[in-house]
């Protein structure tokens, strides 16, 4: 560094406190080398190169596809998975750009570091996506790029609908029934239904005289819309399958598979003449009883001394009973009068008495 120094009358003498400060000032200086392309002043690197002359040079993003296909389903209105299986996701969620970052080829082979929505018109059936990613592209080098990666929406029937609109590809239902003229207790079990969901694995819903018919496309699904009901109603169900086709090379059946499922037919007001039997199984209770509500069991009242008691469904199915009365059956009263009347006195026993 002699040649940066600043001058001085004696070389052999110290430098002033000015001097010195100069020369730190100079040598903390970072050092500027000219782009071997373009001849800008750049800071060192391992190539020796400006960001725009890079960028021409390599291009990262090549390799990653700019279009992609990506099918949805218009029934369900879920979007195709790489591995060919459907998911029910919502638009410009998380959940759907998961989805989409495993579509696109090549994007596996650079570094992934930012992933944003593109406003699109809602009738395009188009979704962007800005993409930002990075990649060493020498020895010590790591250049980063954003582009745009677009997905054009297309139709495509999932399998579910497709066995849906189709005829005989089910293979378990679940028959519900009731056989009361007035249904309280259904309409109850048809909006806990809606409430937990129960219905969605139901490829088809068809109304039947004394109640509901689900279809499944697997007898696991039959099962659990079974035990479901038996959690939130008094049933009793029976199972049977029928032999539809035999493989006879490896002895292999395909089977379809029934469950029936019946409820009470009880309903919440009802009145109840319980059979002496059942009378003395619930608890010693009158054999006039009303019924106050319907869960898993059957809760009844004692209308004179407000005693509860509970039905058990096996109690019941064992000796089987109709209602006397039903809330039809009620008639509306208008009081227009009330006289209270005074009690009256408690007349004395007679007995034999003396006189005076």
């Amino acid at each position: 560094h002699e040649q940066l120094l600043p001058p001085c009358e004696d070389r052999g003498t110290l430098p002033t406190l000015a001097q010195a400060e100069t020369m730190a000032m100079i040598l903390d200086q970072p050092h500027k080398i000219l782009c071997c392309q373009c001849a800008v002043v750049i800071e060192p690197n391992a190539v020796n190169m400006c960001v725009n002359c890079l960028q021409e040079r390599y291009d990262i993003g090549a390799g990653v596809s700019k279009q992609v296909q990506q099918n949805t389903c218009r029934g369900c209105n879920r979007f195709e998975r790489r591995d060919g299986s459907w998911a029910e996701v919502d638009m410009e969620s998380k959940e759907l750009l998961a989805l989409l970052l495993k579509k696109p080829r090549g994007l596996t082979q650079v570094r992934l570091i930012d992933a944003s929505y593109v406003w699109t018109e809602p009738h395009s059936r188009r979704i962007k996506l800005k993409l930002t990613v990075q990649q060493e592209v020498v020895a010590g080098a790591v250049l980063q790029q954003s582009f745009v990666v677009e997905y054009v929406l297309g139709n495509k029937q999932c399998g579910t609908c497709q066995r849906r609109e189709a005829k005989d590809t089910w293979v378990a239902v679940c028959q519900v029934r009731q056989k009361v003229e007035h249904k309280r207790t259904f309409f109850w079990i048809e909006q806990l239904i809606l409430k937990h969901r129960a219905h969605t694995d139901a490829i088809n819903i068809v109304e039947r005289r004394d109640g509901l018919d689900f279809f499944y496309e697997a007898r696991s699904h039959a099962e659990k819309m079974t035990s479901f009901l038996q959690g939130v109603a008094p049933t009793r169900y029976k199972t049977s399958k029928q032999l539809i086709s035999t493989d006879t090379h490896t002895g292999k059946g395909r089977y379809k598979f029934t469950y029936s499922v019946e409820l009470l037919p009880i309903c919440r007001g009802d009145a109840l003449w319980l059979p002496a039997s059942t009378a003395a199984t619930v608890g010693q209770v009158p054999r006039f009883m009303l019924c106050n509500k319907v869960s898993n069991i059957v809760h009844l009242i004692d209308p004179k001394t407000m005693r509860t008691a509970e039905l058990l469904p096996l109690t019941f199915w064992k000796k089987q009973f109709a209602s006397a009365l039903t809330r039809s059956c009620l008639a509306e009263f208008v009081v227009l009068d009330i006289e209270i009347e005074a009690p009256r006195e408690r007349q004395r026993g007679g007995g034999g008495g003396g006189g005076a």
